[in-house]
C-alpha cells in the first residue's frame, strides 16, 4: 500500500505543478474568469481519471483511488463551475471505462453528493485551512459510507476502512502542504511580476513598461494611420517640498498627483511615472487640440488641489507640461517623446505652471 501511496502522491503533485505553470499568472479563486475555471476543472478532471489507474488495494476484496481529492481542490479554487466539470469528467470516464455496476453507481452517487457539499463549503466565508479540513472530513465519511454499502463482510470492511482512513488522510495532508507552498510561490511570482511593471510608490506604469507600451502604440499609429499625442509632466520646485516637509511628504504628494493624472485623463490613456517627479500621459488617437485640452485640465486640477503632507499640513503645487502630437506637431513619430521633453523644459524655462 505504501508503494501505491507514493505513486498517487507523485501523480497528484505532478499535476498540481503542471496546473500551476499554466495558471500561475492569475490568482485562481471563486471570482476568476469563466475560462480559467473551465481550464482548472478540466485539468483536475483529467487528474482524477489518471488516479483511477493507480488504485490502492485496501484489502483482498476492495480497492480505492483518490479522484475525490481533485474535487476538493477544484471546489476550493474554482467553485461550482470547476467542480461540476471535474465531477462530470470523472463520472463519464468511470462509467465508460469500468462499465455500469453496483460499485460504479455507488461511486457516481457519492461524487454527486460531494459535488454539492463541496460547492456549499467553498462559498462559506471561512479560511482555506477550514475549507480543506471540512471537505476532507466529508470526503472520508462519504467513502466510509460507500464501502459500508459495498462490503458485506465485517472483517474485510474493518481492514478496508482502517487503510482507507490512513491513506486518504495521509495523501490529503501531502496535497494540502503542496497547495500552501504553490500558493505562496505564486503570490511571490505575481508580486515580482507586478513590481517589474509598476512603479512601487504610485502604482502607475514604470519607465520600462512605458517604453514598451509607447513602442507598440507608435507602430500601431503608423499601421492604422491614427493620431498619437504625449504629455510630459514635471512638478514645479519639487525639491523644495522634500527640503521643507521631508521625503515622506514628497512621496505623499507623488501619490496624490498620480490619482489626479489618472482621473483627469481618459480611461484608456496610459499614465506612467518615468522617474522622480516626472510623469507621462500617452493619449491614444488624440490630436493636438484635444491633447492641449487634457493638458490644461490636468494643470488646472493640480493647481486647485490641496495636497496633504505630514503633520496634518496642506500645500499647493503646480506642474509644467510639454505636449507633442503626431502628425499635427511632428510628422516623424519617433521624435514624439523628444519633442514633448523639449516642450516641457520650455514650459519650465518660461515661467512654469503652464502648458507648452
Amino acid at each position: 500500500m505504501l508503494k501505491s501511496l507514493f505513486v498517487n502522491s507523485t501523480i497528484l503533485i505532478s499535476f498540481l505543478y503542471l496546473g500551476n505553470q499554466i495558471l500561475k499568472k492569475e490568482k485562481i479563486n471563486l471570482n476568476s474568469k469563466l475560462q480559467e475555471k473551465i481550464l482548472l476543472g478540466s485539468l483536475l478532471g483529467i487528474t482524477g481519471c489518471v488516479l483511477m489507474f493507480y488504485s490502492i488495494q485496501l484489502s483482498e476484496d476492495s480497492i480505492m483511488d483518490f479522484r475525490t481529492i481533485t474535487m476538493i481542490i477544484s471546489s476550493i479554487y474554482g467553485g461550482f463551475i470547476s467542480t461540476i466539470i471535474t465531477a462530470f469528467i470523472i463520472i463519464v470516464f468511470r462509467l465508460s471505462y469500468y462499465g455500469i455496476s453496483t460499485a460504479s453507481l455507488v461511486a457516481t452517487y457519492d461524487i454527486c453528493i460531494l459535488l454539492f457539499l463541496f460547492t456549499f463549503i467553498s462559498e462559506c466565508k471561512i479560511s482555506f485551512f477550514k475549507k480543506y479540513i471540512t471537505m476532507s472530513i466529508f470526503n472520508i465519511v462519504s467513502l466510509i459510507i460507500a464501502f459500508s454499502i459495498l462490503l458485506k463482510d465485517i472483517n474485510v470492511l474493518t481492514i478496508a476502512l482502517r487503510n482507507l482512513i490512513f491513506s486518504t488522510t495521509f495523501l490529503s495532508g501531502i496535497v494540502y502542504y503542496n497547495l500552501i507552498y504553490i500558493s505562496k510561490t505564486n503570490e511571490l511570482y505575481r508580486k515580482l511580476n507586478y513590481d517589474a511593471k509598476k512603479d512601487f510608490l504610485t502604482g502607475l506604469n514604470n519607465v520600462r513598461t512605458f517604453d514598451n507600451i509607447l513602442n507598440k502604440l507608435i507602430n500601431n499609429a503608423i499601421e492604422k494611420e491614427e493620431r498619437l499625442s504625449i504629455l510630459m509632466i514635471d512638478i514645479d520646485f519639487f525639491k523644495n517640498i522634500n527640503d521643507n516637509y521631508g521625503h515622506s511628504s514628497g512621496d505623499l504628494v507623488l501619490k496624490q498627483l498620480s490619482n489626479i493624472l489618472v482621473s483627469s485623463s481618459r480611461g484608456f490613456d496610459v499614465v506612467s511615472r518615468n522617474g522622480g517627479e516626472e510623469f507621462t500621459v500617452i493619449l491614444l488617437d488624440c490630436n493636438f487640440t484635444h491633447a492641449t485640452t487634457i493638458a490644461e485640465r490636468i494643470r488646472k486640477n493640480v493647481e486647485e488641489y490641496i495636497f496633504s503632507v505630514k503633520g496634518n499640513r496642506s500645500i499647493n503645487i503646480t506642474v509644467s507640461i510639454g505636449i507633442s502630437s503626431y502628425p499635427d506637431i511632428t510628422t516623424n513619430i519617433n521624435d514624439l517623446l523628444t519633442q514633448a521633453d523639449d516642450a516641457l523644459y520650455l514650459a519650465k524655462r518660461t515661467g512654469r505652471n503652464k502648458v507648452c
